[in-house]
């Protein structure tokens, strides 16, 4: 379904009823990455997974965005469908939203798995936005998800074809060049390590042990600096944690849960 929030529409999956979980994707993809989760915890949970704004099904827009503007879009939506807090698990820049929402409204959090995430855009982070942005702006979005593999999906995943591969390079590579773009000048401003200290909900760090993209080191420097954050290291797993390790990531999340302070 489409919920306006601040003239544009978002899509949302919302299914399932319960204490809320709230998904939030990386930079290029959408709510449908979430698809296992979603699958395994509609039962139990009441699950939300949001296609930020620019990316999926929801509207497109070409003005500047700062994190802040995504993270306060997906806490409008939230409201408009009755959600006052929820655990937020994100992936990547998803990771980093969930982050903002925790700094800015800490109300609204029960707790947080952050996934592939960062809290400061280092320079690796930014060296790796500059090739990014530099690659979609010569050849397009198709062609960087086709080039993309190593890093981003497990060696296992790549080399056996699963379908989630194709399936999600198909998503990112149909994905705005202009909305990721956008999305990326944002993310070279992120800093958000003063903030970290201050968070008080559940956090589990996650990291697949063969991701390309965020950095172990980075990962780590969430968990220490977040009071009693977890770091959890998966096998076989790269980027796409979630989709690589479907079954033993939500069974992170359901950890999570049973600490979540609702």
């Amino acid at each position: 379904m489409l919920i306006s929030a601040r003239g544009i529409r978002l899509n949302v999956i919302d299914r399932g009823d319960g204490n809320p979980i709230v998904f939030l994707h990386g930079v290029g993809c959408n709510a449908h990455y979430w698809g296992p989760q979603l699958e395994a915890l509609a039962g139990e949970h009441r699950v939300v997974a949001v296609d930020t704004r620019g990316f999926g099904m929801s509207d497109r827009t070409y003005g500047d965005m700062e994190l802040q503007d995504y993270a306060d879009d997906i806490l409008i939506v939230l409201t408009k469908i009755g959600i006052e807090k929820a655990v937020f698990v994100g992936l990547s820049m998803g990771g980093i939203l969930a982050l903002t929402i925790a700094a800015s409204a800490p109300e609204r959090v029960a707790g947080l798995v952050l996934s592939g995430a960062t809290a400061i855009a280092d320079e690796a982070m930014r060296t790796a936005m500059a090739g990014a942005q530099q690659g979609v702006s010569m050849i397009g979005m198709g062609a960087v998800s086709r080039m993309q593999t190593t890093g981003v999906y497990s060696a296992e995943a790549t080399q056996a074809g699963h379908a989630y591969v194709r399936d999600a390079q198909e998503a990112f590579g149909s994905t705005d060049d202009r909305c990721f773009l956008i999305a990326c000048a944002a993310l070279e401003k992120l800093d958000l390590t003063a903030a970290l200290p201050t968070i008080t909900a559940p956090t589990l760090v996650l990291w697949g042990e063969e991701d390309g993209i965020a950095s172990r080191e980075n990962s780590e420097r969430i968990a220490r600096s977040i009071p009693g954050a977890e770091l959890g290291i998966m096998a076989g797993a790269a980027h796409i944690a979630n989709l690589d390790q479907s079954e033993a990531f939500t069974g992170h999340i359901r950890d999570l849960v049973q600490k979540a302070k609702w």
